[in-house]
C-alpha cells in the first residue's frame, strides 16, 4: 500500500496518540452525559415560583424535579386514565373503569431512587444521544475514505431514524395498547389493578428499547446484501418464514398475553422489510 492509499488521518497518529484521544472524546461524553442527568435531577419540572420557593422556604420534601415530572407524564401517557390512589373496581362496571389503574411501591427503600436515577440517566442519555454520534463519528472520521464517511454517515442516520421510530411507536402505541390489556383482566376478574413502580418503569423503559431497536433490523438486513451476505432473492424465497419468525419474536418481547401488540409491532417490521427489499436491489453488487 502506497502513501497515497493511506487515509490522512492514518499517516501522523500512533496507537497511543488514536487512545488518548480516544480518551478525550469518552471523557467529554462522560461530562455531557452526568451534567444532562444531574440537571434532570435538579432542575425544576416546571417554573411555577412556588415550587421554587420550597427550597428555600426548607419544605423541600414538596420540590419537584425535572425528571420527577417527565416520568409522571410518562406514566400518564401510557394511562392515561390512570387513578394514582387505591379504589376498588366495580365488577358492573369493568369495561368502563379499564383504564383505572393504581401505581403502588411495595419496593425496599432504595427501589425509588434506582428508578429516580434510572430515569435520570436514560433520558439523559436519549437527549445527548446526537452528541455522542457526533464524538463517536469525530474519532473515526479522520481515518475514513470520502466514501466510507458517506456510508457511515447513511448508516448513523438510518439506525438513529429507525430506532426513534420505533421508540416512539412503541411509546404511543404498543405500551400503552399493552398496558389497556394487562389491565382488562383484573377488571373482569373483579379486582383491584395494581402496578409496582419499579416493575412499571422498567417494564416501559425495557419495551421502548427492544421496540426501537427491532426496528433497526432493516438496516442491517441492508448492510448484508450490501456486502453480499444475502441477497435479495434469498429474503424474497424465504420471507413466509422470515415473517412467522417476526410474529414469534415480537411474542416473545411483548408483555401483552394476547396478540394486539405483537401484530402491531409486526405490521411495522413487515413494511420494513418489503422497504428493505427494494433497497437491497439497488446496493447488492451485481455478479
Amino acid at each position: 500500500m502506497s502513501e497515497s492509499d493511506i487515509p490522512p488521518g492514518d499517516r501522523e497518529m500512533s496507537f497511543w496518540d488514536h487512545v488518548a484521544e480516544l480518551s478525550i472524546r469518552l471523557r467529554r461524553i462522560f461530562i455531557v452525559v452526568i451534567s444532562v442527568t444531574f440537571g434532570l435531577m435538579i432542575l425544576p419540572s416546571d417554573f411555577d415560583i412556588n415550587n421554587v420557593l420550597v427550597l428555600f422556604t426548607g419544605d423541600w420534601m414538596k420540590y419537584r424535579p425535572l425528571v420527577a415530572g417527565l416520568l409522571n407524564r410518562v406514566r400518564s401517557d401510557i394511562l392515561p386514565e390512570s387513578v394514582l390512589q387505591n379504589s376498588p373496581v366495580n365488577n358492573s362496571s369493568a369495561i368502563n373503569s379499564l383504564l383505572n389503574a393504581t401505581i403502588i411501591y411495595s419496593g425496599n427503600f432504595a427501589s425509588a431512587l434506582t428508578i429516580f436515577i434510572e430515569g435520570s440517566i436514560i433520558i439523559a442519555l436519549a437527549i445527548t444521544a446526537p452528541y455522542i454520534a457526533y464524538e463517536l463519528y469525530m474519532f473515526i472520521a479522520p481515518g475514513l475514505y470520502p466514501h466510507e464517511k458517506k456510508f457511515i454517515k447513511s448508516f448513523i442516520l438510518s439506525f438513529t431514524f429507525l430506532f426513534v421510530l420505533g421508540v416512539l411507536y412503541g411509546y404511543y402505541i404498543i405500551m400503552p395498547i399493552t398496558f389497556k390489556v394487562l389491565l382488562y383482566f383484573p377488571s373482569i376478574l373483579g379486582v383491584v389493578k395494581w402496578f409496582d413502580i419499579v416493575d412499571f418503569y422498567h417494564m416501559i423503559f425495557l419495551g421502548l428499547a427492544l421496540n426501537g431497536l427491532f426496528f433497526t433490523m432493516p438496516v442491517f438486513l441492508v448492510l448484508a446484501m450490501k456486502f453480499g451476505v444475502i441477497s435479495p432473492e434469498m429474503l424474497i424465497n424465504n420471507k413466509r418464514y422470515i415473517y412467522v419468525g417476526v410474529l414469534v419474536i415480537t411474542a416473545i418481547i411483548t408483555p401483552d398475553p394476547t396478540p394486539v401488540s405483537m401484530i402491531l409491532l409486526s405490521l411495522p417490521f413487515i413494511v420494513l422489510y418489503e422497504v428493505s427489499i427494494y433497497l437491497g436491489k439497488r446496493v447488492y453488487p451485481s455478479s
